[in-house]
């Protein structure tokens, strides 16, 4: 049971059932400094480990998306390879039906303007079927870019929570420095003469 006693002008806190157990007032004002700084420090520590919990997954879901982006670049140039591919094809018919046609009509496509005619034509074609892969690779190239762009954002993401708990690390261990020159501080005026504690802390208890 804790009671309340004053001897030699002193308040003191003693337990009853451990009666060699107590507090004088200088006492008391440097655990109440102590544990005030205690828990702020403590507070700030779990912000820190907060904020690089939040980074860390934040980072997480930018790497994601960067993933996602990953994909739908490599899925821009099977498009294109792929359209590339039917292109070619429809270019080999019409060269084709074009040979097809000059020859039904009697003209010899080997030589002269009928032979020029189906090499322009077959080298628009081809043209545009580099177009086609050209356009596909560009569409991978930004899609990696925004991958790339993703996973720099989800770096910087958490080494900025990183130094948020690095700063409250610190933070939370000046607090407790200061906690400590705080209570020598009020330890020194409470025990001077002036001061509230001042005289004799062991001053003798009797039950």
């Amino acid at each position: 049971m804790i009671e309340y006693i004053e001897r030699n002008g002193i308040i003191f806190q003693i337990d009853r059932e451990n009666p060699n157990r107590r507090f004088d007032p200088v006492t008391i004002a440097v655990i109440a400094i102590g544990a005030g700084a205690g828990i702020q420090a403590y507070g700030q520590y779990q912000q820190g480990k907060a904020a690089e919990a939040q980074g860390k997954a934040e980072q997480a879901i930018l790497n994601y998306n960067a993933q996602l982006k990953e994909r739908q670049a490599a899925a821009e140039l099977d498009r294109a390879i792929a359209e590339a591919l039917r292109f070619e094809k429809e270019g080999e018919a019409l060269l084709g039906t074009q040979q097809v046609t000059l020859a039904k009509g009697g003209v010899l496509t080997t030589v002269g303007t009928p032979a020029l005619l189906l090499e322009q034509t077959a080298q628009e074609l081809e043209a545009d079927r580099i177009a086609i892969l050209t356009e596909g690779c560009l569409a991978k190239s930004f899609r990696e870019s925004e991958a790339e762009g993703l996973r720099f954002e989800g770096r910087a993401t958490k080494a900025r929570g990183k130094n948020i708990k690095r700063g409250a690390r610190l933070a939370a261990t000046g607090t407790l420095l200061t906690a400590i020159g705080t209570a020598a501080s009020a330890s020194t005026v409470l025990k001077s003469p002036g001061g509230f504690g001042g005289g004799s802390r062991t001053a003798p208890i009797y039950p």
